[in-house]
């Protein structure tokens, strides 16, 4: 089975676009995304959490995202709660795969060191 194409903005993210410049040279973005927005209405405080540390996480999310996020949200809040069985588990894993969220997407994402350090460090040394 062929790997999952990679999308646009998250090749740009993790710096495959620089590794292998040919493989994204005809690809194109979509245009017009909007951002990835605020959390539903309806989802509950815990939902809302996982939607903040996720949107954090994963800046390559934006608004087509949304029901798979909270999908997510919604089946790790129930985690948090200790209500959730193998097969919602499995779904949980499927859709962390699907947003670019699980350890192996993380190893192919770059940090750049600047990034890393801390912005106060230039007002305090």
């Amino acid at each position: 089975m062929a790997r999952p194409r990679l999308p646009q903005s998250k090749a740009e993210v993790s710096g495959a676009v620089l590794k292998n410049a040919g493989r994204f040279k005809g690809r194109k973005a979509p245009k017009r995304t909007r951002p990835l927005g605020d959390p539903y209405v309806k989802m509950n405080e815990t939902e809302r959490s996982y939607w903040a540390e996720f949107a954090r996480e994963l800046p390559w999310l934006h608004a087509g995202h949304r029901v798979l996020l909270r999908m997510a949200c919604n089946l790790a809040a129930r985690m948090d709660q200790g209500d959730i069985g193998v097969s919602a588990a499995h779904a949980l894993s499927q859709l962390l795969s699907k947003l670019g969220a699980t350890p192996v997407d993380e190893t192919k994402v770059t940090h750049d060191e600047a990034e890393e350090a801390d912005e106060a460090d230039r007002f305090f040394n």
